[in-house]
């Protein structure tokens, strides 16, 4: 059995000793059985599962950030009265090679406000991203590099 069904065994678990199965009994559950699989390894330190989940929440959170803040920077642009907006189109070169890799990335880029993922490449190496606000291409290619690809690789590798 997988780890993440042994996490949600031991959560229903510790709902059911509680004497009442909610979704706080549950989440509570679902987190101390974390903790208990995150010492249950056959190798020294920390479980792969509970970095996975770790890595999961990091990217979940930067995600998040990132949206906030493209919302807001967004906002700001519709209810000012002149245009701080200069678009471009860049060409970033990905470390993601699987389709579902390359698939989750677009995703993410496009899923953040003021971007969008326009085309891929013949050999999938490549995406084509429209920004409304242009930053310097070594910006942009670090930004999209260290806040989503590689979070996300660390969740899917």
């Amino acid at each position: 059995m997988s780890t993440f069904l042994w996490n949600v065994v031991l959560a229903f678990l510790w709902a059911a000793v509680m004497d009442e199965v909610t979704l706080t009994n549950l989440a509570i559950g679902f987190v101390l059985g974390l903790g208990l699989l995150a010492f249950v390894t056959p190798h020294p330190g920390a479980s792969p599962y509970a970095l996975k989940l770790l890595y999961t929440l990091r990217l979940v959170a930067i995600v998040s950030w990132d949206v906030v803040v493209a919302n807001l920077r967004i906002a700001h642009e519709i209810l000012t009265p002149t245009m701080h907006n200069f678009p471009a189109v860049y060409a970033y070169e990905m470390e993601a090679r699987t389709d579902a890799e390359v698939t989750l990335l677009a995703l993410l880029i496009t899923f953040t406000p003021g971007t969008l993922m326009l085309d891929a490449s013949e050999d999938g190496r490549v995406l084509y991203v429209h920004m409304m606000f242009s930053t310097p291409r070594e910006e942009f290619t670090r930004s999209v590099r260290e806040r989503l690809e590689r979070p996300l690789l660390q969740v899917l590798r």
